[in-house]
């Protein structure tokens, strides 16, 4: 029953990603619904199958308790919390239509749902979104925790996903609750978890902004915290040089986005989200950049796309040995300038906005 739960679970994800990515194609789902479909189907539930939010942030399918240490489990939990679904009832006879219509419902970010035939909905009293993202208890600690991931990762070659929620819960939570300009932007270090912590920051006000939820925002956090693990494999003394890079440092350098992605593809745990930004976020808008690739006209990830702008702002504030901060409004010029090649410019307008009251 365990490996079928997942299944359904992982099926309802992915389309609800299909979805968000194209909301004018409704098509895009069918085949998650229809997979979906095949296992309850193969279950030969007699009357119903049920999927129920329980109490203390648990699931259950069926009655089975579902543990949320999976990617897919903890994106379906968030989306149902954040939907306020206490279950979903699903009865014989019920056909791909309706799941895939409950798909779209899930992943739109409305709180209404459709009626159907075969599916019942059942509504919890309030939203548990404050239950899901509590509040950090201190920057510093978050940094270390951080820091930590980035050890455990490089060194040991392993990672704690649940280090990782707690953390990326936590800046998702602190973003919410201070606002535009979150303390994490005042830090002044350039050591690496710190640029992490920061980079993570501005993508997540980036995808609040743009009316994202909570599994999205979640993916966008965990994947800018990861998205330069690449560096630790990199030689102390480049990471460290007071000056500027040599040609041949640099050419180096450019190998940090290789070495992330396949650092965090040789662990089971790491969304494979994680794994594209990794590989992806130096990468240019016009399909440019680095790593080179045969597929020129291949684009970015939006996710990429929304870290690769943070990264950027992130680098250039900060005071480096070679070169003084450069000033927020210098840093948005250089943004609008290089929107359409560099940037994806609806991106870039909505990024100005936000930090233009810096």
């Amino acid at each position: 029953m365990f490996e079928e739960a997942a299944k359904i679970v992982s099926c309802f994800v992915s389309g609800m990603s299909d979805y968000v990515e194209h909301p004018s194609d409704p098509r895009s789902i069918s085949r998650y619904a229809e997979e979906a479909l095949a296992v309850i189907k193969a279950l030969r539930i007699e009357h119903f199958f049920t999927i129920t939010i329980g109490e203390y942030n648990s699931m259950l399918i069926n009655g089975v308790e579902m543990p949320l240490k999976t990617p897919d489990a903890r994106k379906f939990f968030i989306k149902l919390s954040q939907k306020r679904v206490a279950a979903i009832v699903i009865s014989k006879g019920v056909q791909a239509g309706e799941i895939k219509r409950l798909i779209a419902d899930l992943a739109s970010s409305g709180g209404s749902f459709h009626s159907y035939a075969h599916i019942a909905i059942k509504r919890s009293a309030e939203s548990r979104g404050g239950e899901i993202f509590p509040p950090g208890p201190s920057r510093k600690n978050d940094f270390l925790q951080i820091k930590r991931i980035h050890r455990d990762i490089s060194v040991d070659g392993r990672i704690d996903m649940t280090a990782v929620d707690e953390v990326v819960g936590h800046l998702i939570a602190d973003v919410r609750k201070e606002g535009k300009l979150p303390v994490y932007l005042k830090e002044e270090s350039d050591e690496l978890h710190v640029h992490s912590a920061k980079v993570a920051i501005l993508s997540i006000l980036q995808g609040e902004y743009l009316g994202l939820g909570n599994a999205l925002l979640y993916d966008i956090g965990l994947s800018a915290l990861l998205h330069d693990i690449g560096k630790t494999l990199l030689p102390q003394a480049l990471l460290g040089k007071q000056d500027s890079l040599n040609e041949a440092e640099w050419a180096v350098m450019k190998n940090h986005p290789v070495y992330g992605a396949a650092l965090l593809a040789s662990m089971n745990s790491v969304p494979e989200i994680a794994i594209i930004v990794a590989y992806e976020h130096h990468r240019k808008h016009d399909g440019t950049g680095y790593p080179q690739t045969e597929r020129i006209s291949r684009k970015q990830h939006v996710i990429s796309q929304i870290v690769a702008i943070a990264d950027f702002y992130c680098a250039m504030s900060i005071r480096l040995p070679h070169r003084k901060p450069v000033s927020n409004n210098s840093i948005l010029g250089l943004l609008i300038e290089t929107a359409g090649t560099q940037f994806n410019p609806l991106l870039v307008d909505n990024f100005v906005r936000i930090m233009a009251g810096r």
